[in-house]
């Protein structure tokens, strides 16, 4: 299965891998990043796009995916989209971060417990999420800001 995160329509699609070397295949999902309401003048922008494998602790596998706002900001920050794969490709919730245009995320630690996030406009900062509710949402662990425009990160094991 190809999920693919498309910058400037904000949208997530799910299709079948096509067949070499020019298949094609129709898309399966077509589902929109955009957080339900947002300040009249945003100007949204697909950024990250992370998924995860069902474990012990986590039952289901995710897709997270990062909403970068170049526009008129919402006070809450840009979004993490939440998405189920199964049994169906399905939004399950958006998290607001606080964060200003998210450039930067990964997934660490045992079983993939942990999200970090970067923005880099604004007050920027680094926040480090734990995913809850069976990964179907996160929570703030602990951020920074003192350190502006991290855009990177590699966990180590």
């Amino acid at each position: 299965m190809l999920y693919t995160l498309h910058e400037l329509s904000s949208t997530l699609t799910q299709q079948i891998i096509p067949s070499p070397p020019n298949g094609t295949t129709p898309l399966l999902a077509n589902l929109s990043i955009l957080p339900p309401t947002y300040p009249s003048g945003s100007d949204f922008h697909a950024g990250e796009i992370l998924m995860t494998e069902a474990s012990p602790k986590f039952a289901k596998p995710y897709i997270y995916v990062s909403n970068r706002n170049t526009g008129n900001v919402d006070p809450r920050g840009d979004t993490i989209a939440i998405f189920e794969l199964e049994p169906e490709l399905r939004l399950v919730k958006q998290f607001y971060t606080g964060l200003e245009q998210i450039r930067g995320m990964q997934l660490g630690g045992p079983e993939d417990e942990f999200l970090i996030a970067a923005g880099v406009a604004g007050s920027a900062g680094t926040l480090m999420l734990k995913r809850v509710s069976g990964g179907a949402d996160l929570e703030i662990v602990a951020q920074n800001t003192e350190i502006a425009q991290r855009s990177s990160f590699v966990w180590l094991p």
